[in-house]
């Protein structure tokens, strides 16, 4: 009886453990920049290690509306001078909830703040008549706020104004002399109903380009007065200018949330705006229309403690609280990724989130290298959570506030609840907070303050649980559960993911002109695909492989939408000629830039017969115009480069009468590096988004190999066949849409037919 007793617990402890083991996704960042959101996945395990993490969903604290940065002009200005392939990648990385870390909030301002082109307001001549957009809402703000949503259409808007247009503005209320000044000052009693106007037409401005406001604050830190734009509004004034807005809102049928004060947890040091929020609810009219629309308090961190919101929490439990602004700069060694990294995630989530908060934002989302732009009179030394270099506005650096942002979001969805969770074997350098997400997954995110790393598990009580590595000085977000990720698949092999969320790199067999099976080319007008490698046939939906059959490596990056391929591999493996340059010249095929001249960054040619190698570049997307400086190499290492002097023992010769007299080869004389492509003339200049095909045919040997670039028109019209192929200086030439080379001389049944026209040849190819 007692070994039948025995089995049957057994079997009943069996039954109570799930049969399907969950998904664990695992983002890892540590201090020293070595991981920066490195991304594993694995299946979760049935048994827990001594140091674990029980997530409670039974004890749930607030709801999360989600985490994110400020999207001022300064930002939209450098994100549109970026390429927009590069744009739309980093953003999709960023704010995409399958394809991203899933960025939930933004937030704005209503007029001008210290990061726009300019002092203004909306309504800068007298009368709301007159109310307008601004050109940097119109031609910066809104375009990448669209393109936003687009990705993310979840994502919450907040806003708030720096300043109210100076017409409205008075020296003080005791002194209604009238301010023209965009600093300081405040807000003329006499026009409350004209300032909630504003707000409301602000509101309706941007629905109408169908971006949603979801809150407001009344005003931007209104108890600093020496901003650039600024306003001062004690907690009487707003709480008397909001007994306003809030109706004018809900007579306007606007469902916006109003939070108040939006300034430090020290209120400046004012001793008559101590808890300014509680002041400021008891002073609202509790009859009037819309006071359901006054929600909580915004907060800032560059005074004061955060303990300020225990208090807050204890006088209005009712209200919620969210945090709004924080900046590094030059005063806190922002951009020391060691010195910052783990101080923000504590400062910023844990502290804040474990006191209620529901939402998380820092200031500028990008700036510059020269931390701008930026107005006079504001912060002129602040940095962004991401920097880019303005020499190319291409290279990015990654500031701590980037990755704490990112990984508060990854573990916390827009609607997800804190819950409780405690720790076995836990050590005051780990902490923690933990969430359940409404598509039924958990996530949490833990950091280690400590020099030590810990192996660790996670699990929901008993269920499914998911084992990690805590690494010394890092950040781990685990989420437990959800959708699972679907395998990449391509030529019939399964490609593994890499390191980086959506990129996976892997090993096909590839047949020259062979249709390749592949699972995640959704929408191929969205794809850069690289042309000298994969033709996509959309007539009959088939990816083809383009250079000789072998052995290929693969890389694919489902957020930047490119599928890129590696020259061909087994023995010699590495071999191949591969193009490279310095700064600024030519950037691997599509997505990777071309910052120096290492073997990373190296464009790997298609061998399209024995011999026969090409690689085809856009200008503005791949080569840069005005600094074409770029060589050919043997290996993948950049080991053997080839030379344009006869006496080397491999070197090319320029072949002119195929190739464009643009370009020329250098041979080390007369300033032009040996083995180098160069611009003849610095007066020419190639159109940008023409693409050109660079040609190196070694099928003699090495040396003595010709190079050539030619460029390819794109068609004009479609006519019936009339042939089965076509011939230019030779070889027989098959093209796509694009006007981009698709095939060699060995394929007799192109799948289209086009008009390509090559000086004063018109070609037709047969379909």
């Amino acid at each position: 009886m007692k070994a039948r007793a025995i089995l049957l617990s057994i079997l009943y402890s069996l039954i109570s453990i799930p049969s399907i083991a969950e998904q664990v996704r695992i983002f890892t960042t540590t201090a020293d920049g070595k991981k920066q959101l490195e991304y594993t996945t694995a299946q979760s395990s049935r048994s827990k290690l001594s140091r674990h993490i029980t997530l409670q969903p039974a004890t749930v604290y607030q709801d999360m509306d989600g985490f994110g940065y400020a999207i001022t002009y300064s930002a939209c200005y450098n994100l549109l001078k970026m390429a927009p392939d590069d744009r739309r990648a980093f953003l999709t990385r960023t704010y995409s909830r399958t394809d991203g870390y899933g960025v939930s909030y933004a937030r704005i301002s209503i007029g001008c703040s210290d990061f726009s082109s300019t002092e203004y307001s909306l309504c800068d001549t007298p009368g709301l008549e007159h109310f307008r957009l601004h050109t940097d809402e119109t031609q910066y703000v809104i375009p990448i706020l669209k393109e936003i949503l687009a990705i993310n259409p979840d994502l919450k808007i907040m806003a708030a104004p720096w300043t109210c247009p100076k017409w409205m503005k008075v020296k003080s209320l005791t002194n209604r002399v009238g301010y023209d000044s965009w600093t300081s000052g405040s807000l003329n009693s006499d026009y409350y109903e004209d300032y909630a106007q504003y707000f409301v037409r602000f509101v309706q401005a941007f629905a109408a380009e169908g971006i949603p406001i979801y809150a407001v604050t009344p005003q931007n830190e209104p108890l600093n007065r020496g901003n650039c734009a600024s306003l001062y509004m004690p907690w009487a004034e707003e709480a008397a200018f909001v007994n306003k807005l809030a109706p004018a809102f809900a007579h306007a049928g606007i469902t916006t949330k109003i939070y108040c004060f939006d300034h430090n947890y020290n209120y400046d040091n004012i001793a008559d705006q101590e808890d300014y929020p509680i002041n400021f609810y008891n002073a609202l009219d509790p009859n009037m229309d819309g006071k359901e629309l006054v929600v909580g308090s915004a907060w800032h961190d560059y005074g004061g403690s955060v303990t300020e919101l225990d208090d807050i929490n204890q006088k209005a439990p009712d209200k919620e609280v969210i945090f709004t602004e924080t900046s590094i700069g030059t005063w806190n060694d922002g951009r020391n990724l060691s010195a910052r990294l783990l101080t923000d995630m504590k400062n910023l989530v844990y502290n804040t989130v474990t006191r209620k908060s529901k939402a998380v934002m820092v200031w500028n989302f990008m700036l510059d290298l020269n931390r701008g732009p930026n107005l006079d009179g504001g912060c002129q030394t602040c940095y962004g959570a991401v920097d880019i270099d303005q020499n190319d506005y291409h290279t990015l650096s990654y500031n701590s506030h980037y990755f704490v942002m990112a990984h508060a979001s990854l573990a916390a969805q827009p609607g997800a609840k804190r819950i409780a969770a405690s720790i076995a074997n836990g050590t005051s350098d780990i902490s923690y907070v933990a969430f359940q997400n409404p598509d039924g997954s958990y996530g949490a995110v833990i950091f280690n303050q400590g020099s030590s790393s810990f192996q660790m598990s996670m699990a929901v009580t008993t269920a499914a649980v998911a084992r990690f590595t805590l690494p010394a000085k890092g950040i781990v977000t685990v989420v437990l559960g959800g959708e699972e990720e679907k395998d990449v698949r391509l030529g019939g092999t399964t490609i593994g993911s890499t390191k980086q969320l959506g990129c996976y790199k892997g090993t096909i067999e590839a047949e020259q002109l062979g249709d390749l099976e592949q699972n995640f080319i959704d929408n191929p007008e969205e794809w850069l695909i690289a042309p000298d490698f994969f033709w996509y046939d959309a007539s009959n939906e088939k990816l083809v492989f383009l250079p000789v059959s072998g052995t290929y490596e693969v890389e694919i990056d489902k957020v930047a939408r490119t599928l890129l391929a590696l020259p061909q591999k087994g023995s010699g493996e590495g071999t191949g000629i591969y193009i490279c340059g310095p700064a600024n010249s030519i950037g691997r095929t599509f997505y990777y830039p071309g910052t120096e001249t290492l073997p990373e960054n190296a464009i790997p040619m298609a061998e399209v017969e024995d011999g026969l190698y090409e690689s085809s570049f856009v200008v503005g997307r791949q080569l840069n115009d005005d600094a074409v400086d770029f060589a050919f190499y043997l290996k993948s290492d950049l080991s053997e480069m080839f030379s344009g002097k006869t006496t080397a023992d491999r070197y090319l010769v320029y072949d002119q009468t195929k190739g464009s007299s643009y370009f020329a080869l250098g041979k080390g004389t007369s300033g032009h590096a040996d083995g180098h492509i160069y611009k003849r003339t610095s007066n020419r200049h190639l159109k940008e988004g023409s693409m050109w095909t660079v040609v190196v045919d070694i099928r003699e040997g090495i040396k003595g190999g010709a190079v050539y670039i030619r460029e390819y028109s794109t068609p004009t019209s479609v006519e019936e066949p009339q042939s089965t192929s076509h011939t230019i200086q030779g070889e027989r030439i098959v093209y796509n849409v694009a006007g981009q080379r698709i095939a060699n001389s060995k394929r007799a049944n192109a799948k289209s037919i086009y008009i390509i026209k090559e000086g004063d040849k018109t070609s037709k190819i047969m379909k």
